[in-house]
This record gives C-alpha cells, structure tokens and sequence, in this order.
C-alpha cells in the first residue's frame, strides 16, 4: 500500500477542484489514500504560533474553511485525509496543543522550519547560511527535532533532515547527533519520521532523511510514514520508486496509516 500524507494546497487556495486534482495524480501513481497538511502559519487561528513579519505576511486564511473542505471531500468518500503542519517553537507547546484539539485532525505533522527568526529554508534567507557555524546549525536543529518530539504534540516528523536543503553540512561525522535525535523520538510510542521525496526536488537533490538516518531509525524501531510534499498537483507520489527502494533498504515493510490519530501498521508497496 502507498499513501501520500503530506501536500500542500496553497497554490490554488481552498476548492474542492484543486483538491480533486491532487487526488487525480495519486490514482495514476498507485497511491491509496493522500493526506492534506496545511502549514499553519496560513491560518488566522494560529497567528501565535509562527510570529515573525515572513509569516505574518501570510497570515490570511481561515482554519475552518479549510478543515470543512476536506471533511467534506471525505463525506463524498474520496480516501483523503485531515492533516496540518505546524512548526515547532519551544514555549509555544500550549498555544500548538490548544489549535490541534479543536479540529478532528487525522495526523498533525511536526517540522521545524525557524532557528529563531531565521527561516533557514527559505530561499530569501539563504545568504544566513554563509553567516552560520555549520556544526552549531545542525546541533541547534536536531535539538529542536527532539524538542518537538518529546512535546507529545505530533504523530508525525515531517522531513526529519530538511536542515541540508541548500546542500550545506558539517564535515564532522552526523551519527551520533542523529544517533541521539532518533533516542528521543523512539522513546514517544508511535512517533513517526516522514521518508519525502521532497529533497529531490530541492538544491540539495537528496531524500529527507539521508540513509544512514532512516536505518538508524529502523534499528530503533521508529516507524515511518511516506510523502511528497506536494505543493502541485504534479508533484503527487513523484520520485516515490526511489523512496521505496531507500525504504526497503533500511529494511522497512510497512508504513504507517493515520485515522482520527490513530496509526496503524500497513504493507509497504
């Protein structure tokens, strides 16, 4: 079985069309079910949560507008489900705690996209690399990856290595930071790490999370899920044939399928 649980509908805004598209190139992809994963920070509801000028800019859409759509994609019988990204900020646990419960979320994703007020991900803000201690960047971020997980908050760690985006690393050995990170994520009964596609389409040109990270996790007993993060229709399931061969060479079988937060162990493939 292949599920797609993370895509984005930003780029179309909130219609039942749009949505339907995405769905569409999930069927010629083979892939069961699809999970939409809003960003957060988009929402009115969660202004709190990311707030800085970047996401304050985009700050305009209402929550319920876009949970409603999919509960009523659902209604219908298409094999979707409800999902949003929420980035992590220490402190902000209460505020994340309090947006999730109020919607009937099938999987709520945990990312972290801000070290401080630096998107360290986003294209405008690429020149901070160059400013940054390499080995400082990585420790801060895995640092925050088990702050996320041991929050309770997710069921999910969207692109668990993202921090390599642009391609830039330390050339200290990374074993055992994420040695350690895989610790705390294994130690949250069910938490899951996303194998994505996604830094295939990126400058770094590679899978989120690298091999030695994902048989790390497998070693751990950590479970996956499996995403694209699609922000076009197009992108649905892409390079998916990579990810099941990583997949399988960690020596995972199955995936895990999330309903009304709850996971459940499904065949891969």
């Amino acid at each position: 079985m292949l599920l797609d649980y993370h895509m984005h509908l930003e780029n179309g805004d909130f219609f039942r069309d749009w949505a339907l598209r995405f769905w569409e190139t999930a069927q010629k992809q083979g892939i069961a079910e699809i999970g939409f994963s809003e960003h957060v920070y988009r929402f009115t509801e969660a202004a709190q949560i990311v707030d800085n000028p970047w996401a304050r800019e985009r700050c305009t859409e209402d929550l319920e507008e876009y949970v409603q759509l999919i509960l009523d994609l659902k209604a219908e019988g298409f094999p979707v489900k409800l999902g949003i990204e929420v980035d992590y900020f220490p402190g902000k646990e209460g505020i994340i705690e309090k947006i999730i419960k109020n919607y009937p979320f099938d999987y709520v994703l945990g990312s972290v996209h801000w070290l401080g007020d630096w998107g360290f991900d986003i294209p405008e803000f690429a020149a901070e690399w160059e400013r940054r201690d390499l080995w400082q960047v990585y420790t801060q971020y895995f640092k925050l990856i088990e702050q996320a997980a041991t929050s309770g908050l997710f069921h999910s760690l969207s692109h668990p290595d993202v921090i390599k985006v642009f391609g830039h690393a330390p050339t200290e050995s990374l074993t055992d930071l994420y040695g350690q990170t895989l610790e705390a994520i294994a130690g949250v009964k069910g938490l899951c790490i996303e194998v994505s596609t996604a830094g295939l389409r990126k400058p770094v040109g590679r899978m989120y999370p690298e091999p030695e990270f994902l048989r790390l996790a497998k070693a751990q007993g950590v479970p996956v899920t499996l995403a694209s993060d699609a922000h076009y229709p197009e992108d649905v399931g892409k390079d998916y044939q990579q990810a099941v061969l990583m997949l399988n060479e960690a020596g995972y079988q199955s995936i895990t399928r999330f309903s009304g937060g709850q996971g459940e162990q499904v065949p891969l493939g």
